[in-house]
């Protein structure tokens, strides 16, 4: 099984080196302890109450419950603070039958859940008690040739990545790999969402001044710095064309959240004569989150989440590691006669959870991630450990205090 070792040093300034330095001094997995998982108690991969299947996305609601998407189980779970399941939200809780696909979840600045149906083509906006509100979007069979035209802007084919602004406007990735391809290239549709009062109108403005699809190709993690008007959209797999880049070298693209135009920046990359020429990002970057001053990035490949202080661009720390029971689709890993890929996982024939150590940060395929201070002003993050089957949960106090500016 591959271990693959993700550096992510998001500058603000130009990165002078693509090489990687030694950062064994900034590895803080031995010295943060988790506070627990959701599910707790756990039942590893499946359709029970005290069990995911493949987990995509986690948010914190106010008192520290978290909300996950349950992908292939069509639902999503709510648990408590402490990680006991507290209650399902299926499809015909909002009104809808047959598979939903939750992916990405986001909150608005007044406790409104949005949620990304990918296989319904649409977004679901929660009151803060978990009712449904409205539906943002709407499912249509259209060619990419017909996505921006202006009779079909209000549809989504398989909305997946999800941000949404403190004031409630909503940016969304529409990964329609089949809709969305040039020859066998992926690319993916973007849209915005404006908050008009208690509606949501289509953003023809933004529409029309955003870069965004011209610079990325396959993104789901995004984050917006609301007081700098920014938005940052991570690049899980760049071709070797975009931006000279011959080794493929992830990055994050910054653009304004106002406009959708790209500032010309890529973070974690070197650049020579308007290509890249190094970088620091060895596979894929998934969910990323803004606390503070700290990004929290999580490297899927690599099982690790890095925090990088945003205004120096400095790596600050780092925890987690790949979980040794488990290997991904197109992989075999065949330890003490059981094969640990992610098929065998679903019919039943591995059981990773049970031999991945969440109390040593073992993470396998980690994705989402969200961070809160709670009512009593203390402060969690919450990382999706997808292959495992679960939500780990950290006291960011504690990973706060180790960090090194």
């Amino acid at each position: 099984m591959g271990k693959s070792c993700l550096l992510i040093a998001l500058m603000l300034a130009v990165i002078v080196t693509g090489q990687s330095p030694d950062i064994s001094n900034l590895d803080l997995t031995e010295k943060i302890t988790p506070l627990g998982i959701a599910p707790s108690p756990q039942d590893g991969y499946g359709s029970g109450p005290n069990q995911l299947a493949q987990p995509d996305d986690v948010e914190f609601l106010a008192d520290g419950s978290l909300l996950v998407s349950d992908v292939n189980n069509d639902r999503i779970q709510l648990f408590s603070p402490s990680g006991k399941f507290v209650s399902s939200i299926t499809a015909d809780d909002l009104g809808l039958s047959g598979e939903i696909a939750p992916t990405g979840i986001a909150k608005d600045g007044g406790g409104y859940i949005y949620v990304t149906l990918e296989e319904k083509g649409t977004i679901v906006r929660l009151n803060p008690d978990l009712t449904v509100d409205q539906f943002i979007g709407k499912p249509c069979d259209i060619s990419e040739e017909d996505y921006y035209r202006s009779e079909y802007e209000d549809c989504l084919l398989k909305p997946q990545g999800l941000i949404v602004s403190p004031a409630g406007d909503v940016f969304v990735v529409d990964m329609a790999k089949k809709i969305f391809r040039k020859g066998k290239v992926y690319n993916f549709g973007f849209r915005k969402f404006r908050r008009e009062g208690s509606s949501f109108r289509y953003d023809t403005e933004f529409a029309a001044s955003q870069e965004v699809t011209q610079v990325m190709r396959k993104s789901e993690g995004m984050f917006i710095d609301d007081a700098r008007r920014w938005l940052f959209i991570a690049e899980e797999k760049p071709l070797k064309n975009q931006f000279g880049n011959s080794a493929k070298y992830r990055y994050v693209a910054l653009f304004d959240l106002d406009t959708g135009k790209f500032l010309e920046r890529l973070l974690g990359v070197t650049m020579q004569n308007g290509s890249i020429v190094s970088g620091l990002i060895d596979d894929s970057v998934e969910g990323v989150r803004l606390f503070g001053n700290y990004l929290f990035a999580v490297d899927e490949k690599g099982g690790r989440v890095y925090v990088v202080q945003i205004q120096t661009g400095k790596l600050a720390g780092f925890f987690g590691k790949n979980a040794f029971y488990y290997c991904d689709d197109h992989s075999d890993c065949v330890i003490d006669g059981i094969n640990y890929n992610e098929q065998n996982i679903i019919v039943g024939g591995a059981f990773p959870h049970l031999k991945n150590s969440w109390r040593k940060n073992e993470l396998a395929s980690p994705d989402g991630v969200a961070a809160v201070q709670l009512e009593d002003g203390s402060r969690r993050l919450a990382v999706v450990d997808q292959w495992n089957s679960r939500i780990v949960i950290y006291d960011l106090d504690q990973i706060l205090a180790l960090l090194t500016d």
